[in-house]
Order: structure tokens, then C-alpha cells, then sequence
């Protein structure tokens, strides 16, 4: 395998003399610095980073960006605010034969992930990504390291077990390639979190009960961006979590610590850690609604710390994060020919509450409501049965059925779509009711219509 990595950074080089344990890997560095090329070609050594390391004499370094010409693999291993300003270079040299492994983590300022903005400007789909709980001292040391794999594509997972056999790089995987790139991001914000908590209060009670906290916050976020909820319990997910919140190694965790001893200061602002969490907190700010942000009391404490932190409001109150109450949603359909608008109102609705309840229309029913519906009930039922956005189906029997269901099954919120605006407020006297826009250019009726004109 012809391996190229893009970046001769602390992270490169380590993965570089990592993947140099495997004699059938031709490992070279790309990178801007012509003392650094002649110093790894020369005397293989990184002083740069590793001043006190051999490399492995099988890696080359290089600047010449045609190198990518005959790549099989490219590891990206730049800064992540890099990656707008060599796309054009990726572009102009890149073989579409070559597999791209993105390991840069965060958001682009855009809100894209890496991969997104790849597989778009370059028009390259065959992309993964690769994260995990890692540092670059460790690697370079050679102990056990597992990182999660992001891939579409069966042969993309087994090129990578081949290029990684012999060495101490261990792989779990998943499909949601945008769940591992957003976990990148979100791990440095709740890392701030975990730090200023340490700092704050020194107890492992309080720990254990902040990084609970974090890992049911970033739950909700993956949910809302797309990302699945699974993927949080591999190394991209909890583990870099913990690496990166736990650890005294941690850049994000270390400036959580020192905003909450008191030494941060106006100075810091300028420094690329504090730059790179307010950058993230900005985009995801922008990124999430102002419902799914009311249920992060930590992301928006962390928001407060790096843009204000000496404000009375910054301090942290545990009666209000852990006072949120647990919300039962109902919402009624007939759901027949479930397509993607069907989904992305369930996906709003999870969004809204911890139980989701859907009352299905039963065929007896769509005959009193003169609705001609293409699939039975039971094939309904069980379509919706199987969706990770709802918790339990009950039958729709009649019109007035409703209030005896919100009573029974303890509703707090009642959901409808806002063609039905105005029609179900007779229930605000038992409990809150809220119509959600519909899914433009979409429904049921329009591909009943589509299907007879076939």
C-alpha cells in the first residue's frame, strides 16, 4: 500500500511510525516544511515534535503535492480550520482510486463535518473517517490505541484492518460516518465542562455524575444532527469522551481547569484551544433549535464560561440542570406509505420529549373517516414499531378518544402537524399543544397520485 499522510504534526508523525510496523505499508509525509522533510529523509527524526525519537527509517517525507498522484491511502492528519485551504490541492492531485481517511476533528465554520465538505468539493465518495480516543505520545510509544472507523462500504473496512495489521492500532466500526465526526467535535466542548467541574468541586461524586450528564447531552444533540444514538458507545464516542474530559493530557480539559481555579483572562482568548471551542460553540449554536438547546444546561454553562466567564451567571446551578421533568409526547396519524416526511415529523417530535406515543388510525376507523389507506393497520403498526423515534403504538379508534388518552398515558405534550392548526386546542385544558409545519414538497396524498399515473 502506497500511504500518504497529509501533515507531519505531533498526531502524523505518531501514525506514521505506527503504521511503519507493518513492512508491507510505503508510508510518506506530506508536509510544508523543507527543513523538516530533510531532517526526517536525512536523520529520521520530527524535532519539530519527537526531538528525543528515531522514526522508523521507512518513512519519507516530501513537499511535493504530486506524490498524491499514485497514493492508495491518504490519511488526513491537519488541523480541521486547515482543510478549506488544501482542498484545492486534494483536488488538483488526488486519484480517484485513492481511499481518503479523515482523522481531523471538528466542524468546518459552514456547520459541514470534513468528510461533507470532501465527498462535495472533491466529488471523491470513496471517504471515511477514522477517530478515537488517542494521543499522539502514546502512539508514538506504541500502546494498545483503538480508534472507530466511519465507512459505507465493506472493502473500505477491510483496506484499513490490512494496513493496520501488525501494529498497535486497533478498529472498531460503524456506517454513521456523520455520527463520528460530529462526536470529534462535540467531546472538546464537554471536555471544557468536565475540567471546570474538577477544578470547581474535586470530587468523584460530582465527576461521575458531570461526564452521566455529558454523555445524555451529546445523546440529545447526535439525535437532532443526524448522528445515531449507538455510535456514542464506541472509542469515537465514550472513549475519546473520557480521554478527553478525564485526562490532565487534555488541552480542552486543562482550560476547563483553569477558568475554573480563576486564571483565565482576556490573554486566552487569543489561544488556539479557547479559539477552536468558541468556533465549535458558535457553530452548533447556529446548528440547533432553540428547543434542543433548552434541554443542554451544560452546553450553554460552557458557552457562558469561554465568552463571559467572570459573570455571576457562569456559576453552575445543579438544582436546574437536574429539575427538568420527564415529557410524555402523543401525536396521531395514519401513517400509510410511511415515506420522509412521516420521519422528519416523528424526528422533531422525539425531539420534544422523552416518551413518544403515536396513535395509529386502525382500518375501522379510516372507513369512518372515509380515507382510503393502501397499507393494513397491523403492516402501519409495525413500520412504526421498528423507528428508534417511537416508544409505543396505541390504536386510533375514534374522534373522541383523545382526552381519555392524554389522561391514561400521562401526556404533557400533544403534537399535531399545523394543517390541523387550531382543531385540537379543546386539549390545552389537559396539557400543552403544539402543531409542527408539515414537510414541504411531500405527503402521502401527492405519491398516491405520482403511483395512479403510473
Amino acid at each position: 500500500m502506497k500511504i500518504v499522510i497529509l501533515g507531519a504534526g505531533s498526531f502524523g508523525t505518531a501514525l506514521a511510525n505506527q503504521l511503519a510496523l507493518n513492512a508491507k505499508n510505503n508510508i510518506t509525509l506530506l508536509l510544508r516544511n523543507k527543513k523538516a522533510e530533510f531532517e526526517i529523509n536525512s536523520n529520521n527524526v520530527n524535532s519539530n515534535y519527537f526531538a528525543n525519537r528515531i522514526l522508523s527509517p521507512r518513512i519519507s517525507a516530501t513537499t511535493n503535492k504530486k506524490i498524491l498522484n499514485d497514493a492508495d491511502i491518504l490519511f488526513i492528519a491537519i488541523p480541521t480550520n486547515q482543510i478549506p485551504n488544501v482542498i484545492g490541492d486534494l483536488r488538483n492531485n488526488l486519484s480517484q482510486k485513492c481511499l481518503v481517511v479523515n482523522m481531523a476533528k471538528g466542524l468546518l465554520p459552514s456547520g459541514e463535518t470534513v468528510v461533507e465538505r470532501i465527498k462535495c468539493e472533491l466529488i471523491h465518495s470513496n471517504t471515511v473517517t477514522m477517530k478515537g480516543a488517542s494521543f499522539s505520545a502514546e502512539m508514538m510509544n506504541s500502546v494498545p490505541t483503538l480508534f472507530t472507523i466511519g465507512f459505507e462500504r465493506r472493502k473500505q473496512l477491510d483496506i484499513m484492518l490490512k494496513v493496520l495489521e501488525g501494529t498497535n492500532i486497533f478498529l472498531d466500526y460503524t456506517n454513521d460516518i456523520r455520527g463520528v465526526e460530529l462526536l470529534s467535535a462535540l467531546k472538546n466542548i464537554y471536555a471544557i465542562a468536565l475540567g471546570n467541574m474538577d477544578a470547581q468541586f474535586n470530587s468523584l461524586n460530582t465527576r461521575f455524575l458531570i461526564l452521566t450528564k455529558v454523555i445524555d447531552e451529546i445523546k440529545t444533540i447526535m439525535r437532532s444532527m443526524g448522528g445515531l444514538d449507538e455510535t456514542i458507545f464506541l472509542s469515537c464516542g465514550i472513549g475519546d469522551i473520557a480521554l478527553t474530559g478525564l485526562s490532565d493530557l487534555s488541552r480542552n480539559r486543562t482550560l476547563g481547569l483553569l477558568i475554573g481555579k480563576g486564571f483565565y483572562n482576556q490573554s486566552l482568548l487569543y489561544n488556539s484551544v479557547v479559539l477552536e471551542g468558541i468556533n465549535t460553540l458558535n457553530i452548533l449554536d447556529k446548528s440547533l433549535s432553540g428547543t434542543i438547546k433548552s434541554k443542554l444546561p451544560l452546553f450553554n454553562y460552557v458557552n457562558t464560561l469561554l465568552v463571559n466567564p467572570n459573570n455571576e451567571s457562569s456559576e453552575f446551578d445543579f438544582q436546574k440542570v437536574f429539575s427538568r421533568n420527564y415529557k410524555t409526547v402523543l401525536t396521531y396519524g395514519t401513517f400509510d406509505l410511511l415515506h420522509f416526511g412521516h420521519l422528519e415529523l416523528l424526528r422533531r417530535v422525539r425531539n420534544l420529549g422523552d416518551k413518544i406515543i403515536v396513535g395509529l388510525s386502525t382500518d375501522d376507523f379510516n372507513i369512518i373517516k372515509q380515507k382510503d389507506c393502501i397499507m393494513p393497520y397491523e403492516k402501519r403498526k409495525h413500520l412504526l414499531e421498528v423507528l428508534r423515534y417511537v416508544d409505543l403504538v396505541i390504536p386510533e379508534e375514534s374522534w373522541d378518544q383523545k382526552i381519555n388518552d392524554v389522561k391514561n398515558y400521562d401526556v404533557d405534550l400533544f403534537v399535531m402537524g399545523d394543517d390541523w392548526k387550531g382543531k385540537f386546542d379543546f386539549l390545552k385544558d389537559y396539557c400543552e399543544v403544539l402543531y409542527l409545519p408539515r414537510t414541504e414538497g411531500i405527503s402521502t396524498t401527492k405519491i398516491k397520485t405520482i403511483l395512479n399515473d403510473k
